[in-house]
């Protein structure tokens, strides 16, 4: 089962992220699973065309993601999802 982590700026959105397991075999699948437990992040890391923000980067065993590549998630997978921060 792919173990997920998130960076403390995605969780200042969303307080109660925590690094967990989901069972996912694929991102689309790890990411209606992640809204069914937190309302409204699938929103806020796709876009309606279901590509992935440009704010957003997601790593799967510390490479970055490329849905050729990772069309299936091992289940073993590491996945960190990364929200960018700008400021000035």
């Amino acid at each position: 089962m792919p173990h997920l982590m998130f960076t403390s700026a995605l969780k200042t959105f969303f307080p109660n992220l925590k690094e967990e397991y989901i069972e996912a075999d694929s991102i689309e699948t790890l990411l209606s699973e992640l809204e069914k437990k937190h309302q409204g992040i699938q929103g806020y890391l796709v876009d309606e065309k279901g590509q992935i923000r440009e704010h957003v980067k997601f790593y799967i065993d510390d490479e970055p993601y490329n849905e050729k590549v990772h069309s299936e998630l091992p289940k073993s997978a590491q996945i960190h999802i990364i929200q960018a921060i700008s400021g000035g």
